[in-house]
């Protein structure tokens, strides 16, 4: 389409130029019409085109968004349980890295597909591998088996929240776009209520219930129902675009079989890709494993992970900038200050985030004796606020045009719930000022989510706009990745000393159980006695670490957040380039576009 070539507007703020070229562009629009691929051009086209069938995918977004928000409030329960079955919870951290790592890099070549083949193309894929992990996870019968299932329900669930938020940057216009990407989150305030019925009825007070499999099973059922419509309302539109001519032939069909392989490598940058999942799974799992090797940090291979791992992550950046014929970490990202500074502050926020909330759960049920049914309320607590501030800032920022403080103040809340977190977190707690803890941090995370995705999404081209969300999702969940890593090294450090300490009578082997099976041993002392009051004060010394290295890293994303420009939000796909209001479609866009390219 002519709509590649438009001219760059000028942002107002004098510090955009921070990142103009030499010709006082932001971008050179030559270059970047010639890397818009296939599935980026027939989207466009088929936004004119989708009709009736813009309803059905609406539904498709409705029942996928609803059951992916049930899956992320009650997956962590099947991993629980499932550690538990195969005999290794000691190893439940590690399952949360593998997790948080493929959902970090594996969002690229899903975003990849999006835009090499098509928007449909991109959900299939994901689908396919969603069901895949919750059949391997509902049919293992031993850890390796659970840990593949962890990695394709990673592959799946990534993929499926990359497309949906991938689409909605496609439809939604950018002062929009806040409020589109909060409503993504709305099943939390329904899941709410039922994710806590879901885990207790299904996988039982100490996740040992034999019907705990029955958790992964459900979903394999329905999400290709969910998926479906949004798919079939996806691959029809393409393929009337390309029927009525408005979309090139694929250039792999041109190609040998060969040839096409080694282009698709090169479009997904299989290398880069490569070396980010190796280098950050191999220096991140020994953080988790060093305890069970035969001679902990010094055993020959933790060392090895260590180094090879080292070089990897320092040969990203020669691959990306010297070698990638197509870098998925592209310097222009890099040297964008609106997309790198929301990755960064996304990394800090998630890393904060996951050394405060993992262990939430397990310590509210050993401190107050709660149901697994009412820590997962207390535990989703959280996600119920994000969503519903979420979607509040998105009306904010639909109101003022703009995002910048938005972010700052969710920056500032989150660091407040941490706070409060630390100071009520004895024995002597009341219910209300724990939950004030989850309340504040979701306040400010609902802030913080939405507005750090909306600032890097508008300051690039639409054709730059997945592998940017992408990109700045990478950190982000790269951040939660060594969150969970560093919790899990603090957890082996700290735990079994705490317990020695505060239990000094009990044998080695209570003691080792006490550390490995938590939920089952600890609860089994009543509430009250020495043994259960010498527990929770091990607990609340390991938790104060925890939250004291959160708070310290939740500061980074407030000084990051007063570095940010402020564009102002309008009626377009992104505030860099010319391009007709995303509510003129059909032949009104055509002659729009057709128009900017003349003058």
């Amino acid at each position: 389409m002519s709509s590649t070539t438009h001219d760059v507007k000028q942002h107002e703020s004098p510090s955009a130029g921070d990142d103009h070229s030499a010709d006082g562009k932001l971008f050179d629009e030559e270059k970047l019409a010639e890397e818009k691929q296939v599935g980026i051009v027939t989207i466009e086209a088929a936004r004119a085109l989708i009709g009736w069938k813009l309803w059905v995918a609406y539904l498709g977004i409705f029942l996928t968004t609803y059951f992916c928000g049930l899956d992320n409030g009650t997956t962590y329960a099947t991993l629980y349980a499932g550690a538990q079955a195969t005999n290794n919870f000691v190893l439940y951290p590690t399952l949360g890295v593998l997790q948080q790592v493929v959902i970090a890099v594996l969002k690229f070549p899903v975003a990849k597909i999006a835009d090499v083949f098509g928007r449909a193309e991109g959900f299939a894929v994901s689908l396919v591998f969603y069901v895949l992990g919750f059949i391997l996870m509902a049919a293992c019968q031993n850890f390796s088996t659970l840990a593949a299932g962890v990695f394709f329900y990673a592959v799946g669930n990534t993929g499926t929240q990359i497309m949906l938020q991938i689409i909605i940057a496609d439809a939604v216009s950018t002062k929009w776009r806040g409020a589109a990407i909060g409503l993504l989150s709305w099943p939390y305030l329904m899941n709410f209520a039922v994710s806590g019925r879901f885990v207790q009825g299904l996988y039982g007070a100490l996740f040992n219930s034999p019907t705990w499999r029955w958790g992964p099973g459900i979903f394999c059922i329905v999400f290709p129902i969910a998926i479906s419509p949004i798919i079939f309302a996806l691959a029809s539109s393409q393929r009337q675009v390309k029927k009525a001519g408005r979309a090139p032939a694929h250039p792999y069909t041109q190609m040998t079989f060969f040839r096409g392989l080694k282009a698709f490598v090169d479009d997904i940058d299989l290398g880069g890709l490569f070396l980010i999942a190796a280098g950050f799974i191999l220096i991140l799992l020994p953080l988790t494993l060093y305890t069970y090797a035969p001679n902990g940090w010094n055993t020959d291979y933790i060392i090895a992970m260590f180094v090879v791992g080292g070089v990897l992550i320092v040969s990203i950046g020669f691959w990306e900038w010297l070698v990638a014929p197509k870098p998925v970490i592209r310097r222009r990202y890099i040297l964008n200050k609106n997309v790198i500074i929301p990755a960064f502050i996304g990394f800090f926020d998630f890393f904060s985030f996951y050394l405060a909330w993992t262990s939430s759960f397990s310590y509210v049920q050993i401190l107050k004796g709660w149901t697994s049914g009412d820590a997962t309320y207390f535990s989703n607590a959280q996600s119920l606020c994000l969503t519903f501030f979420g979607i509040m800032v998105g009306f904010i920022n639909l109101w003022t045009r703009q995002y910048k403080w938005s972010l700052v103040a969710g920056a500032c809340i989150r660091m407040i719930g941490l706070g409060i977190m630390i100071a009520f977190r004895t024995a002597n707690a009341t219910t209300a000022q724990l939950v004030m803890g989850q309340i504040l941090q979701g306040m400010g995370g609902g802030f913080l989510g939405v507005t750090l995705q909306v600032a890097a999404q508008v300051s690039v081209p639409h054709q730059d706009v997945a592998m940017v969300t992408a990109f700045v999702l990478l950190l982000t969940e790269i951040g939660g990745a060594c969150g969970t890593a560093l919790l899990g090294t603090i957890q082996a450090q700290r735990l079994p000393t705490l317990i020695a300490r505060y239990l000094p009578g009990a044998t080695a082997e209570v003691q080792a159980n006490l550390y490995a099976q938590p939920l089952v041993e600890i609860i089994s002392y009543p509430l009250g006695t020495p043994e259960r009051t010498a527990l929770i004060e091990a607990w609340n010394g390991y938790f104060h670490t925890l939250l004291t290295v959160a708070i310290a890293l939740s500061a980074v994303p407030i000084v990051l957040g007063l570095l940010l420009n402020d564009y102002k939000l309008n009626d377009k796909q992104n505030c860099v380039t010319d391009e007709p209001p995303l509510h003129v479609t059909g032949e009104a866009r055509v002659r729009a576009e057709d128009e900017i390219v003349k003058s």
